[in-house]
């Protein structure tokens, strides 16, 4: 912020995925794949590992999953999209393609700590990027399951389509690119 003495920023965090002309936003951050947009344009920021995680006490009392396949024997928290009414399917892309697998679910939240805080206290498989879980793996509060199907998926910067990029927007996007590179991402 000091480089850019003149930028006002306003930083709003939420799971929800916003319409961002609508609501008025420069740019967002989001994670995962972005759709293609006649409206909107992504640019990459980092890469982050996703990864399905559980409790100590999930996997004493249920084992731990071998396979994708043995996924279907397990019981998932939920993760609610407010976009699609529904829960989010967990997608690993493989070398035969992409797989999508739609949990069975305990308990459904639409907030990354409550879903992280569910996971830890035993309520089911929860499946999320590696910055988030790296506190809780290296305290063994949370373990990681079938390391060999973790997916890396992008972090990106979203704004509407313009003929150019704000001066604002392109100091933003320098500015996390340079916060978010390793050791966090896995770019």
């Amino acid at each position: 912020m000091q480089q850019y003495p003149d930028l006002e920023l306003i930083l709003c965090s939420s799971d929800n995925v916003e319409d961002i002309i609508q609501e008025g936003f420069d740019c967002v951050i989001r994670t995962g794949r972005i759709e293609d947009s006649t409206t909107l344009v992504a640019r990459p920021l980092a890469r982050y590992r996703w990864m399905v995680l559980a409790s100590p006490a999930w996997l004493a009392a249920h084992g731990r999953p071998q396979s994708i396949d043995e996924l279907h024997q397990h019981r998932a928290v939920g993760y609610l999209n407010h976009r699609t009414g529904r829960t989010i399917d967990w997608l690993f892309s493989l070398d035969e393609g992409d797989c999508v697998i739609r949990m069975r679910e305990t308990l459904v939240v639409d907030d990354t700590d409550a879903y992280i805080q569910a996971g830890i206290q035993g309520l089911g498989l929860i499946r999320v990027a590696s910055y988030l879980a790296q506190p809780y793996l290296q305290s063994g509060a949370l373990v990681a399951c079938l390391e060999q199907a973790a997916s890396d998926l992008p972090l990106s910067l979203v704004y509407p389509q313009n003929r150019y990029l704000p001066p604002a927007v392109r100091a933003f996007y320098d500015w996390s690119r340079r916060v978010l590179q390793p050791p966090h991402s896995e770019a």
